[in-house]
């Protein structure tokens, strides 16, 4: 099969690792095939399988990136035919997978950081009934996130894209047998299926303007075939899809209840696959947002609007996984602030610092659960520093890029977005961006001075215990990639944004905006106030913050309660879709429906009742009814003649 398939695009002498790409795929569709089958017969062994052959493919992918960026940047294009899909008349669909600048990025992330999820998980999820199928469905969601970057059309990338829809329903809801995990995993599909439904909208209006669902056509008569209406249609519809795959306002209500799935699925779902699937989205198909005069602007506001509210509903959190939930969602509003601003390099890079630092956070809270018998509450916390070392410290290292601590790799992200929104004169944008940092700031301060510092406040916390092996080396692993990943792009023209130069183009023109010096010196001093105001609050023992939180209580509440946007979706949408389906079965069903279907039958069998009167089986009777109508028609006929 693998002779039979066929090369092409820019790249003209592809190697060897670049023919091998359709393995990056594969190899984790085998190990979800592979576990899903004879998973509990393997027991442990289920986990390595599926970590190599995930770390394989890393590999694989990494060997190809090496090469592609080894031809010249006009050349860094290669597509790999597999195999013809559809066919129908005109309208032909082939699965071809793309490798470029953007592809390459995402498949490295998607890969190294789903490696190292991977071998975290076969030390958290030990000892589960279905450990093998937690791999199965692991290996599956990466194979689909593959599938999504890959695709060289947008019908393969949708078929990534609800293939890690489905991941996350298995992933969130694997352990079914609590109640509020398995509503928590329907109300994640049951969300993101709002977008999709306008994204697959978005795909069709495409079809019927361009007649194909590949890249390279559509961008490259995208001008010349699209008036500036449609191409805002086309943008907002899959924008929507990106609204509700990245839990940006107002589809983001699904995100902080996933916690309830295992936490290397957190990690996984939030780091390296399904919510960065949003922002790849926009990145790719940015040649139809530019040609709105509108997208764009909304792209930029709603990640403008999230990363504040998202915020603000972090502070108010108590579960540590959920802080970490709201953190994400705000975080991806930096990404798509940027992509609104033309920035989609600014985007990417944004996009690979936070898959370390986030995947990080999130292995890092699972190890603080797993040392203190699973406990999620920052009140219960506290002291676990000495008790858990490796843990407190990849943790906080991860917390300080996430606030913006340089040299981290969180600082050179954030700082890049805010950078080119302030030369470009967007200043609402970037004196709201400064102030949703130091709400990052602020609240991840909070978490780590509740959780790892001061005197332990609950038994559990004193009997508090490292993580094994198995569980602390990918956090180091993922510690050293938050340190020092800034160095791929310290500026808007860092090395990654000339990478991706050749397929989303260059930084947009600074205009003016402050001095260097002035800028860095906001930038830091935004983050000393996050962090001095969460260890003055939380840590220093000055204050007393439980008390404060009584002082606050309706702040408070506002903010653990996601300012009560999901019971406004409750009153607004749920009540009153609950009462027309209520109405439907049991009034306009059993009583108009089902009225007019029995209202037949009776009728048929009254007539029955009738008939079987007539049929009596007696041949007198017959001859009887025979003779009088025989009588009947002579009458009939005299008296007309």
């Amino acid at each position: 099969m693998v002779g039979a398939f066929e090369t092409s695009g820019a790249v003209a002498d592809p190697t060897q690792a670049m023919r091998l790409l359709w393995l990056v795929p594969v190899l984790p569709l085998a190990g979800a095939a592979i576990n899903l089958f004879i998973g509990r017969r393997l027991g442990k062994a289920a986990g390595w399988l599926a970590t190599v052959l995930v770390g394989t493919a890393f590999v694989i992918a990494a060997i190809a990136v090496r090469d592609l960026i080894a031809v010249p940047a006009e050349a860094r294009v290669y597509v790999l035919h597999l195999f013809d899909w559809i066919q129908v008349g005109a309208f032909r669909v082939n699965v071809d997978l793309r490798l470029d600048a953007l592809s390459a990025t995402m498949i490295l992330v998607v890969t190294g950081i789903g490696a190292l999820i991977h071998l975290y998980a076969i030390g958290y999820m030990d000892g589960d009934p279905r450990f093998g199928r937690f791999f199965a469905y692991l290996n599956l969601f990466v194979f689909f996130m593959l599938m999504l970057v890959l695709g060289n059309n947008l019908l393969v990338l949708y078929l990534g894209w609800e293939g890690v829809g489905l991941c996350s329903y298995l992933l969130i809801g694997f352990w079914f047998e609590k109640t509020e995990n398995a509503n928590a995993a329907k109300k994640a599909f049951v969300t993101t299926r709002v977008g999709d439904t306008a994204m697959l909208v978005g795909l069709a209006l495409i079809v019927a303007k361009f007649g194909t669902l590949d890249y390279d056509v559509i961008f490259g008569s995208a001008g010349s075939t699209l008036t500036k209406g449609v191409a805002t249609a086309i943008a907002l519809l899959l924008f929507a899809g990106a609204v509700g795959k990245s839990a940006q306002v107002p589809l983001h209500v699904w995100l902080p209840d996933a916690m309830a799935g295992p936490t290397p699925v957190s990690a996984l779902i939030h780091a390296a696959t399904m919510v960065t699937a949003g922002v790849y989205l926009v990145v790719r198909m940015h040649p139809i947002f530019e040609l709105s005069g509108i997208a764009l602007v909304v792209v930029a506001v709603t990640g403008l609007v999230t990363s504040i509210y998202a915020g603000t509903c972090a502070l108010g959190q108590d579960d540590i996984k959920r802080v970490l939930a709201y953190s994400t969602i705000s975080q991806l509003g930096f990404m798509f602030l940027a992509a609104g601003l033309r920035a989609y390099a600014a985007a990417m890079f944004f996009l690979v610092a936070h898959a370390f630092y986030k995947a990080l956070l999130f292995l890092g809270a699972g190890s603080v659960m797993h040392g203190t018998h699973e406990t999620t509450d920052l009140k219960l916390m506290g002291g676990l520093w000495r008790r858990m070392p490796i843990t407190a410290t990849t943790f906080v290292i991860g917390a300080f890029a996430l606030a913006g601590v340089p040299p981290l790799a969180g600082f050179f992200a954030k700082d890049v977005v805010l950078e080119i929104a302030e030369t470009g004169e967007h200043w609402v944008a970037y004196v709201l961006g400064t102030f949703a940092a130091l709400l990052s700031a602020l609240y991840i301060g909070r978490v780590v001075f509740l959780a790892f510092f001061g005197a332990p406040r609950s038994e559990r916390a004193e009997q508090a215990h490292e993580a094994p092996p198995v569980m602390w080396v990918p956090l180091a692993v993922l510690a050293f990639g938050a340190a020092f990943g800034g160095i791929v792009s310290t500026d808007a023209d860092g090395r990654l944004a000339q990478l991706l130069e050749s397929v989303v183009g260059g930084v947009p023109e600074a205009i003016g905006g402050l001095t260097t010096p002035l800028f860095f010196v906001i930038a830091l001093g935004m983050t000393a106030l996050g962090l001095g105001t969460a260890w003055f609050v939380y840590g220093s023992g000055r204050v007393d913050w439980l008390a404060l939180r009584v002082r606050l209580a309706p702040l408070q509440r506002l903010f653990a309660n996601g300012w009560y946007i999901d019971e406004y979706y409750a009153t607004v949408l749920v009540a009153p879709g609950k009462a027309a389906a209520a109405f439907t079965a049991y009034r306009f069903d059993v009583g108009f429906v089902d009225g007019i279907v029995n209202g037949i039958g009776g009728v048929v069998r009254r007539l029955a009742d009738v008939g079987r009167r007539l049929q009596t089986g007696f041949v007198r009777s017959y001859a009887a009814a025979f003779f009088v109508g025989v009588v009947a028609v002579l009458v009939y006929v005299g008296f007309r003649l």
